[in-house]
């Protein structure tokens, strides 16, 4: 069993957002798991504030990748290199407020011990029930989204788990 969820690179990623003071959430599938539903992804959806933060390209530098900010060609705003590619950047949580409106509620939970905030329970069931999947990479939903591990659906087992609405 791997003693981390993260690659090295990954979790400087991410310290390294949150030690810069970006705003960002952690949102769909990844949220739910984190949150205890039993779920599975193999990719992290990373919703931001303001995709033009200069910010971005400096957490991506420290952490030896890269950022691509603007629309290169068709491809939306992605980071690159040696952090890999698991973090999509979710650019739209149709079905939900603003950035803005749900930040404030976010949860702060902890990966592999970095601090991040984590969109609540009862806003991911919100979005699984009138928006569907996560609008970024350019991927569709079920290409790398998530699975139950027992077969049944996301939304069963989020209304399952262990947690309260919030």
């Amino acid at each position: 069993m791997a003693a981390y969820a993260l690659e090295g690179p990954e979790r400087a990623r991410l310290a390294a957002l949150t030690n810069l003071g970006v705003r960002f959430m952690v949102v769909g599938v990844t949220a739910a798991s984190m949150l205890g539903a039993r779920v599975a992804t193999d990719d992290i959806d990373l919703w931001f504030s303001d995709l033009n933060d200069a910010r971005l390209a400096e957490a991506a530098h420290l952490a030896g990748g890269i950022w691509i900010g603007g629309h290169f060609g068709m491809q939306p705003p992605t980071f690159g290199g040696r952090i890999g590619d698991r973090f999509d950047v979710v650019l739209s949580m149709t079905g939900l407020g603003s950035f803005d409106d749900e930040y404030p509620a976010a949860k702060i939970l902890q990966i592999d011990g970095v601090d991040v905030r984590v969109l609540p329970r009862s806003r991911i069931i919100a979005f699984k029930t009138r928006g569907k999947s996560p609008q970024g990479s350019g991927r569709s939903s079920g290409s790398r989204g998530g699975s139950c591990r027992d077969g049944g659906s996301e939304e069963s087992l989020m209304a399952n788990a262990p947690l309260s609405p919030n």
